[in-house]
């Protein structure tokens, strides 16, 4: 009998478990599976017990659990996200989902609670179990792992929280986010916890001063914690329909934002521009980057330089799809499949650039730089300058989220998120050289996520109604300075030309760490990293956090040993990988089905 062990069960570790059961119905072989989840699936990040103010970030007719990319026959769990909750009898009861025969229906453009995804998880996981051939065994385990220790013959030993001890011949890792222990800002300050959102209403209780360190989805989540959830409300104006005013309730306290780019996320579009990733490269296709890692077919990868090297690939692509979907609205598919062509030829025969010259005219101008790096050129004379500009980023971006058929600004943004997998090609298991690596962490990673993971249209609205009712304030600039002093944290502005300053009862963390094996907060990693067992991603001598994987998914330990008998999947990975906050969708997020139907296979055969 083959024994696996999939530590942790959220969706990539479901991944995992409905490709080892697709797999066991394929073979002969004897298979016991261990699942070790302590909590109730979903819990956490998808908790049941969640308000229903915290939504997906990404519409539900895009999610399902269900993405084999292969042709067999639909098993009873092959169900997304929307149909599910369509057939439960879920409907909207204002913002609030519920059963019932009132209401409006959920459509699949819906952002839909998140604890409706826990609740799907659950389904998904019952029926999936059900499912199992009778080769195969899951045997659940409501416990932590908390050690992996090698065993005899090759195998792994999981030791669990609650004394047990499974022997098994592989273990999946797939953890998903694990806090890091927090290290502070610079200046002394102690950043306040975001989650779970309840705890604000100790750490910013009605009245009191906060900021909130980044403008991101994590920023998004305080900031409805602290306004719908304190009782406030939203109404459609009354001049402008798609435009919102704030209600107080009066418990809310004043909210300073900031970040360090100073640019706010931007929204997704309404109505979706290619949702699934339909669109076909013009510029970045599997040759171009082939040649960027393997020149002239070289069998040797060689180290790439983001900003030099891929970067001009991708505007060059941004700029296409903003013509090419221009194309569309202007004259239908016809004039769309003509500018296609020209730019792709133009590509070809090396004179690109002149084809997107004679293309402005009629379709207007599209630079990737400035929507990428928005607001690095930018000149702040003042705290009242900068929140202006702010607040007409939000505004012209939303302008854009909403226009019917999606905009051509929104379709180039999207290009981020279709290029995912080309991207990881040439990004992952240390395919860009030091610099370039340290550099993409550090300063264009996040901004490629504030134009493709962006939010909802809706949560642009509210932030621009904060705005307007002084809820919310935006007076820093990027990059402020923080000093702990003895009544809280003074934040004192870099980058305007008349300084201001802001004094705040406490910063909230607005953003979510990078995994760091060095300052995890799990005891299972903490005990691995000390072990020897993982050990950090380095470029020679240097260390870069992440963890030290092969392109298998097997870890390295201290000793440059790989260690066959673990496979590391999901958000741990992530540096040495590229995008792995992500759940499972049809077609367009398939990376994770691959991966986990790797590592099945390499496991049962």
């Amino acid at each position: 009998m083959i024994e696996m062990a999939i530590v942790g069960l959220g969706a990539w570790g479901l991944c995992v478990l409905e490709r080892a059961v697709n797999r066991a119905r394929q073979v002969s072989t004897p298979v016991r599976v261990h699942v070790v989840e302590p909590a109730q699936l979903g819990g956490g990040v998808y908790s049941a017990e969640q308000p229903d103010f915290l939504v997906l970030n990404n519409a539900c007719g895009q999610l399902s659990l269900y993405v084999a990319p292969d042709g067999d026959p639909l098993p009873p769990y092959a169900v997304g996200l929307h149909p599910w909750a369509v057939v439960r009898g879920y409907r909207w009861m204002g913002y609030e989902c519920r059963i019932g025969a009132g209401g409006d229906p959920i459509l699949p453009t819906d952002y839909l609670p998140r604890r409706l995804m826990g609740e799907y998880l659950v389904w998904f996981y019952d029926t999936l179990v059900s499912y199992a051939p009778p080769n195969l065994e899951i045997v659940r385990h409501y416990a932590a792992a908390v050690d992996i220790s090698p065993a005899f013959r090759g195998r792994e030993e999981v030791l669990l929280d609650n004394g047990t001890t499974l022997t098994v011949d592989h273990v999946v890792l797939t953890s998903g986010h694990t806090w890091n222990h927090e290290r502070g800002a610079d200046g002394g300050v102690r950043y306040l916890p975001p989650y779970p959102v309840e705890c604000l209403d100790r750490s910013a209780p009605a009245g009191s001063s906060i900021a909130v360190a980044g403008m991101g989805l994590v920023c998004f989540d305080v900031l409805t914690a602290l306004t719908v959830g304190r009782g406030g409300t939203f109404e459609r104006r009354y001049d402008r329909s798609d435009r919102m005013r704030y209600m107080p309730s009066g418990r809310e306290p004043t909210i300073t934002l900031y970040s360090r780019s100073g640019a706010p996320y931007c929204a997704k579009s309404a109505t979706g521009v290619d949702p699934y990733g339909q669109y076909q490269p013009v510029v970045c296709t599997a040759e171009e980057f082939a040649a960027l890692t393997n020149p002239g077919g070289s069998p040797m990868r060689r180290h790439v330089d983001f900003r030099a090297e891929l970067l001009p690939l991708v505007f060059a692509e941004m700029q296409a799809r903003y013509y090419i979907h221009a194309a569309l609205l202007a004259g239908g598919d016809a004039e769309s499949t003509e500018v296609r062509s020209v730019l792709r030829q133009g590509w070809l025969d090396g004179h690109y650039e002149k084809v997107v010259d004679c293309l402005e005219p009629r379709y207007g101008r599209f630079d990737p730089a400035s929507h990428l790096f928005a607001g690095s050129d930018r000149h702040y004379a003042s705290a009242a300058d900068y929140q202006g500009q702010v607040y007409d980023m939000i505004d012209d971006d939303l302008t854009e989220a909403l226009l019917p058929g999606g905009s051509p600004v929104k379709a180039a943004q999207e290009v981020l998120r279709i290029l995912r997998d080309k991207l990881r090609s040439v990004i992952e298991f240390g395919g860009l050289s030091l610099d370039s690596y340290v550099e993409f962490q550090s300063n264009v990673r996040g901004r490629i996520n504030r134009l493709e993971a962006g939010v909802p249209p809706l949560r642009s609205q509210q932030l621009l109604a904060l705005l307007d009712a002084g809820v919310v304030r935006a007076p820093l600039g990027p990059s402020p300075e923080l000093t702990a002093c003895r009544d809280g944290v003074r934040l004192s502005s870099t980058a305007l030309d008349k300084p201001t300053s802001v004094r705040v009862d406490g910063v909230v963390r607005g953003y979510l760490d990078l995994p760091s094996l060095a300052r995890s907060g799990s005891p299972l990693l903490n005990r691995l990293y000390a072990k020897g067992r993982l050990t950090q991603l380095t470029y020679g001598d240097t260390p870069v956090g992440s963890v030290a994987i092969n392109e298998d998914f097997h870890p390295y330990d201290t000793e440059g040993r790989l260690q066959p008998n673990i496979s590391l999947l999901g958000v741990l990975t992530e540096g040495v990988r590229y995008f792995t906050h992500y759940l499972p969708s049809p077609r367009s997020r398939l990376r994770a089905v691959y991966d986990a139907q790797d590592c099945v296979e390499a496991v049962i055969g």
